[in-house]
């Protein structure tokens, strides 16, 4: 995309704000960013950053409607007054994405889904690896597309570019196409930003857009909407199923859980696509311990084992999360609400969890949903949290924190919250032994 001398505005200046805005200079344009956030939360010394128009602490409408292109960050929610200016107008918003796209000659592997991405497109980014293939992973899962091109350099080594992809960004990368596409779940999420869970359905399948008869797209068969958008793209399909693992020994993972047992399949599926041999794609399976925050085992204490699955921010990852034990969990959930019921959770709660522990913003709602099942502990933070689930526990248990709920209402983000929980259960293993 041409951008010399354009007007290009950045809403959000997160990390891929940033390196969108660092990127725009470099090839010429007269860059502007807004943030709702102030001034003080942002660090503009380095040189790269030097030369930007900024706009803090609130987003003017007129630096919209100026703008002949405006970039906006995933997070950032479409219905801005500005965002809706401008589209009045006809100027794009696109992501930054959509700014690169046109540069990469490596083949794209997109992975996305309502819960398993990260881990999936890190199992296959390793499997790759091992393969001696030339990989570069990002995207929504940490390092923005926009950064990895300055690794793609002018040799075109690149053998692969693994990148997870969010509905958001789907959204506003019109002409994204990779070459194999992974489409792993959809359940309700983020109904705090859709009007309806159709739109969220609907935002995922933009994944099979662009494929053509020479792409692929890697499906799971066992997820009913999953098929539905998998019968209408012309890739080529593969389904995987839970239920068929054959050409891997899954007995020998270190992931362990149903949840796992479907990101592990998936991968496999993908890298096949490419070729890779069955050595490499075994060996990583029995190696690769896992992401943090998501279903991580942290410690036991009195043979209570504590779980960190902070990163399960939605009830289909909640779900998950306690299928995988077969014993009696304490439940630490809540948060920022996100919109959608907790109904789907109250067989497993019936059946596995001994007490549940609710903190934040969501815990009032989250206690009218299914607190007739189980007994309720209301806590004001994570340290009350923990040591609630303590006393609920017996040895032979499971603590798990699995909160079904966005992390802003008490912490930064997922991590910062998966961290203080970690935290509060060491402090738990030093009072055991005073």
């Amino acid at each position: 995309m041409e951008l010399k001398g354009k007007k290009l505005l950045v809403v959000g200046f997160g990390k891929s704000g940033q390196a969108t805005a660092k990127y725009c200079l470099e090839h010429g344009a007269n860059v502007s960013v807004t943030d709702e956030k102030p001034l003080s939360s942002f660090d503009l010394s380095t040189q790269a950053l030097k030369h930007l128009n900024t706009f803090f602490g609130s987003h003017p409408s007129h630096i919209f409607t100026e703008a002949d292109i405006i970039v906006v960050s995933p997070g950032v929610l479409p219905t801005l007054d500005g965002l809706n200016a401008a589209r009045k107008k006809g100027i794009p918003i696109i992501g930054e994405m959509e700014l690169v796209f046109d540069e990469i000659a490596a083949p794209i592997i997109a992975i996305t889904g309502t819960n398993g991405k990260s881990t999936v497109t890190t199992l296959i980014g390793e499997i790759l690896k091992e393969a001696g293939k030339k990989v570069l992973v990002g995207g929504n899962l940490g390092t923005p597309l926009i950064d990895l091109i300055s690794e793609i350099d002018e040799a075109r080594t690149t053998d692969y570019v693994v990148l997870e992809v969010s509905s958001y960004q789907l959204e506003i990368t019109p002409s994204f196409h990779p070459k194999i596409a992974v489409l792993l779940n959809i359940t309700p999420d983020h109904l705090d930003r859709y009007a309806n869970y159709e739109e969220y359905i609907n935002a995922k399948a933009l994944i099979v857009k662009n494929l053509t008869v020479k792409d692929y797209l890697v499906y799971n068969e066992d997820d009913a909407l999953v098929c539905k958008i998998a019968k209408g793209a012309k890739a080529k399909k593969i389904g995987f199923s839970k239920e068929i693992s054959r050409e891997i020994d899954i007995s020998r993972a270190k992931i362990t859980g149903l949840h796992n047992k479907e990101n592990i399949i998936a991968a496999a599926k993908a890298v096949s696509i490419t070729g890779c041999p069955a050595e490499a794609i075994q060996k990583v399976i029995n190696t690769f311990t896992g992401l943090p925050h998501r279903n991580q085992f942290v410690r036991e204490v009195n043979g209570v084992k504590y779980f960190d699955d902070s990163k399960g921010t939605n009830v289909g990852a909640v779900v998950k999360s306690l299928e995988g034990f077969d014993c009696k969990v304490i439940l630490i959930a809540g948060g920022l609400d996100k919109g959608g019921s907790y109904d789907p959770l109250r067989p497993l709660i019936k059946e596995r969890v001994k007490a549940l522990i609710l903190i934040g913003e969501a815990r009032e709602k989250i206690a009218r949903a299914v607190g007739d099942l189980t007994k309720v502990v209301m806590a004001d933070s994570m340290a009350a949290a923990v040591g609630g689930a303590a006393a609920a526990a017996s040895s032979g248990d499971v603590v798990l924190l699995s909160p079904a709920c966005a992390s802003f209402d008490m912490f930064k983000d997922y991590a910062h919250r998966g961290n203080v929980f970690i935290e509060e259960v060491m402090l738990l293993c030093t009072k055991t032994h005073q």
